[in-house]
């Protein structure tokens, strides 16, 4: 059973929490062989080329912020796009840097697959907060074997969560989770946008939305479409993806 992450409870959302991030404890880190597995980019992983354009892809995002932390959706035109792949690869190219940490959300209720990349299965997530089945964000917030990344899961209580992703509970959420330390990066992992009306509520509480367009499963029109519902003014960044 994995164990929630622990965080100070003096911190509220308008005190954020300075240089907490060299505190953060980290137990049971994934090896590069079981990163490998995973296909998570780490310091001297082979495939240099991956590794360099998620640098990238972080670099453009932090100047857009003109580097304060953000919130960024991570979407898709069709399912099997691999949003979740790119979702933790971003989070792990942010917490390169020792300074800064992140955090990944999973808000795909329909194809939830991020707790995959915890070492054991979580017991409550995002909906089991959003339904009061916890009132406290440290309950649902655990460690993902990667350095300075953290996941919440989707949880097990998602027959309302479309309901309470456009609620104000979550909108006080995502604040809180933002606020709490200037120095942690929000990464949302969003069913495709173009099916689901819940990913255009979500990308309406985002700094930004990065479109993740899987090799081979859509075309020029799909593509244009997804761009178009995001629309170019949130729109941060596309990428094809073939993982």
């Amino acid at each position: 059973m994995s164990t929630p992450e622990y965080e100070p409870k003096t911190a509220t959302p308008e005190k954020p929490i300075q240089n907490a991030i060299k505190k953060m404890s980290e137990t049971s880190l994934f090896s590069p062989r079981e990163l490998d597995e995973r296909k998570i980019i780490y310091p001297g992983i082979d495939d240099s080329n991956t590794l360099n354009a998620y640098r990238e892809l972080r670099t453009n995002l932090l100047k857009k912020t003109d580097h304060k932390n953000f919130i960024c959706m991570v979407t898709s035109i069709r399912s099997g796009a691999g949003t979740s792949h790119v979702a933790m690869n971003l989070a792990a190219s942010i917490a390169l840097d020792q300074n800064k940490t992140a955090l990944v959300v999973d808000c795909n209720i329909y194809d939830p697959t991020i707790e995959s990349y915890l070492k054991t299965p979580p017991t409550l997530g995002l909906t089991n907060f959003l339904e009061n089945d916890t009132d406290a964000i440290t309950d649902i917030i655990y460690p993902s074997g990667i350095p300075r990344v953290r996941i919440i899961p989707v949880g097990n209580n998602v027959i309302n969560a479309a309901e309470h992703f456009s609620s104000e509970h979550m909108d006080s959420f995502m604040h809180s989770v933002k606020e709490r330390y200037p120095d942690r990066f929000i990464i949302l992992d969003t069913p495709p946008i173009g099916l689901y009306a819940e990913s255009q509520i979500l990308a309406s509480i985002c700094d930004f939305a990065i479109l993740v367009v899987g090799y081979g499963k859509s075309n020029n029109a799909q593509t244009q479409a997804g761009i178009d519902t995001i629309g170019k003014d949130k729109l941060a960044g596309i990428v094809f993806n073939n993982q």
